[in-house]
C-alpha cells in the first residue's frame, strides 16, 4: 500500500531533515514509527501527507508510493482523495464548530455525499461519547475527546492509510489505554492500515506488527513489534527497562548516546 524508498528532504533548502529512509505500510496493518523528538517522525508524515509548501519541506530524493502510483508530486487533497489521511499532533480540530461540523467537514472527499450519514453512525458506534456531544462546540471537549474526534474526523473520509501523528500526547494513561484498543478495533473491523508516530513505545509496539526506530532523519532499526519489544536496547531507551524489568535511572540514561550499539 504505502512504500516509501530512500526518501530524502531538507527544510528551507538547506536543513537537512530525512537522510534516506525506506518503510513500508501493508494493507490493513499497523505500522509503528517510533523515536525521541527531532528523529523525524513527524516529517515522514508531513511529507507523505504533501504538506509541505508549508512546511518549506522540500523533497531532495527518494519515491513515495501509494497503491503502486509514485505521489511525489501530488497535491495534498489529492493525495486525501487517495485515501491517505493524517490525524496531526495535537488534534487540530476546528474548535469553533461543533462536533457534527467537524466530522463534516472531514467528509469533504466523499464522491457519494449520501454516505456520510453512514459513515457518522460507525464513528459514533466507535466513539459513543462524541454523539452525546454532537452539537457541543469542539472547542470545550476533553483533550481526550478531541483526540477521539480528530480520528473520527479522519475515519468518515474513507481511508485506506490513517497517518497519526502522536496519539497518546498530552493524555491521562486511562484514556491513552482505550484510544488505542479503539484504534487496533478500527484497524481490524474497517480494514484500515495504521501508520502510528509514537513517542510511547511499550504502547505503540502493543498494537503494531511491525516497527520502525528512527534516529536523526534515518531508520536505525526495523523489525516485528515481538522482536523489537524483546531487544536490549529498545528495552532500556525507549520503554525504559533493563534486563532484569527495573527502570532506568537518569544517571544511566544519560549514557545513551554513547552507547547506541545500531549506531556504530
Amino acid at each position: 500500500m504505502l512504500k516509501v524508498t530512500n526518501l530524502e528532504s531538507v527544510y528551507s533548502d538547506i536543513i537537512p531533515a530525512l537522510k534516506g529512509i525506506s518503510l513500508e505500510v501493508g494493507r490493513a496493518r499497523i505500522v509503528a514509527l517510533l523515536g525521541a523528538n527531532g528523529a523525524g517522525k513527524t516529517t515522514t508524515i508531513n511529507t507523505v501527507s504533501g504538506i509541505r509548501k508549508a512546511l518549506n519541506l522540500t523533497i531532495e530524493d527518494g519515491v513515495i508510493e501509494f497503491d503502486g502510483e509514485v505521489i511525489n508530486d501530488a497535491q495534498p487533497h489529492e493525495i486525501v482523495a487517495k485515501g491517505v489521511l493524517q490525524v496531526p499532533e495535537g488534534r487540530r480540530i476546528f474548535a469553533e464548530l461543533n462536533v457534527e461540523e467537524n466530522l463534516l467537514i472531514g467528509s469533504y472527499t466523499l464522491a457519494n455525499r449520501r454516505k456520510f450519514s453512514e459513515h457518522r453512525s460507525t464513528v459514533y458506534n466507535y466513539f459513543p461519547i462524541l454523539e452525546s456531544r454532537a452539537s457541543q462546540l469542539a472547542g470545550y471537549l476533553s483533550g481526550g475527546e478531541q483526540q477521539m474526534l480528530a480520528i473520527a474526523r479522519a475515519l468518515v473520509a474513507e481511508p485506506k492509510l490513517i497517518m497519526m501523528d502522536e496519539p497518546s500526547l498530552g493524555l491521562a494513561p486511562l484514556i491513552v489505554k482505550e484510544i488505542f484498543g479503539i484504534i487496533e478495533t478500527i484497524n481490524k473491523q474497517e480494514s484500515v492500515a495504521i501508520l502510528l508516530v509514537e513517542q510511547n513505545a511499550a504502547m505503540a509496539l502493543s498494537i503494531a506488527e511491525y516497527g520502525y526506530i528512527l534516529e536523526n532523519g534515518r531508520v536505525v532499526m526495523e523489525g516485528p513489534s515481538h522482536l523489537l519489544k524483546q531487544n536490549k536496547d529498545i528495552r532500556e531507551f525507549y520503554l525504559g527497562l533493563t534486563e532484569v524489568g527495573s527502570k532506568k535511572s537518569f544517571r544511566e540514561v544519560k549514557h545513551y548516546k554513547r552507547r547506541k550499539r545500531w549506531l556504530s
